[in-house]
C-alpha cells in the first residue's frame, strides 16, 4: 500500500513539476521596451582610477503617484568592460498637474546612508572576469544641468563613495537618452 501511494504522488509530483518550469519559462520573454538610440549620447565614469567610456543599456523616467502628490523617478544603467553604474533619482513631491510632463528640476540630488537621503542613488559594480560585483554606496549625487522632454535627453554628472568610504568614482552624460513610462 505504501509503494502505491509514493507512486501515485510521483505520477502526480513529476507532470505538476515540469508544468511550473514550463511556466517560469514562458514568463522569462523580454518586455517590449523601446529601443534606446542615442548617437549624441557620451558618457564616461571614473573609479579608483580608472576611467571608461560607458554605454547606456537603460535609461528610464517614470512617476509614482502619491497621497501628497506624484513622485518622478530617472533611473540609468550604464556598463563598460571594467565596471557597471546605475544611477537613480528622485525628484518631487509634485502636483496632479505637473507630474504628467517629463520635466525634473536641474539641481543635485544627494543620496547619504547615514542622513537618510534618497534623491541621488549612484550604485557601483566592479567587473570580476565573472560578474559584476556590487559595492554599498555610502554617499553619492547625481547633478542634472540640461534636459530636452521634447527630444527626451539628459546631461549631467555624478559622483559616489562607496565601501566605507574607500571606493569613489565620478563622471559625466550628455544627451542620455530616455525613454518614459506611464
Amino acid at each position: 500500500m505504501k509503494h502505491h501511494h509514493s507512486e501515485h504522488r510521483r505520477k502526480t509530483v513529476i507532470p505538476v513539476l515540469t508544468a511550473i518550469v514550463l511556466c517560469m519559462a514562458a514568463c522569462q520573454h523580454n518586455i517590449d521596451t523601446p529601443i534606446l538610440s542615442c548617437p549624441e549620447m557620451a558618457m564616461t565614469g571614473t573609479v579608483q582610477s580608472t576611467t571608461r567610456s560607458l554605454n547606456l543599456s537603460t535609461s528610464t523616467l517614470f512617476r509614482q503617484q502619491l497621497d501628497s502628490g506624484g513622485v518622478k523617478f530617472l533611473s540609468m544603467e550604464a556598463v563598460s568592460d571594467s565596471f557597471k553604474l546605475v544611477l537613480n533619482l528622485m525628484d518631487g513631491p509634485y502636483s496632479d498637474p505637473a507630474i504628467s510632463n517629463d520635466s525634473l528640476k536641474l539641481k543635485t540630488y544627494v543620496y547619504s546612508k547615514a542622513r537618510r537621503l534618497q534623491g541621488g542613488l549612484v550604485v557601483a559594480a566592479i567587473n570580476n572576469t565573472v560578474d559584476y560585483q556590487y559595492l554599498t554606496t555610502d554617499t553619492s549625487s547625481i547633478t542634472i544641468t540640461f534636459i530636452n522632454t521634447k527630444l527626451k535627453k539628459v546631461s549631467g554628472t555624478y559622483y559616489f563613495e562607496a565601501d566605507g568610504h574607500k571606493v569613489t568614482g565620478s563622471g559625466t552624460f550628455r544627451n542620455a537618452c530616455y525613454v518614459t513610462l506611464p
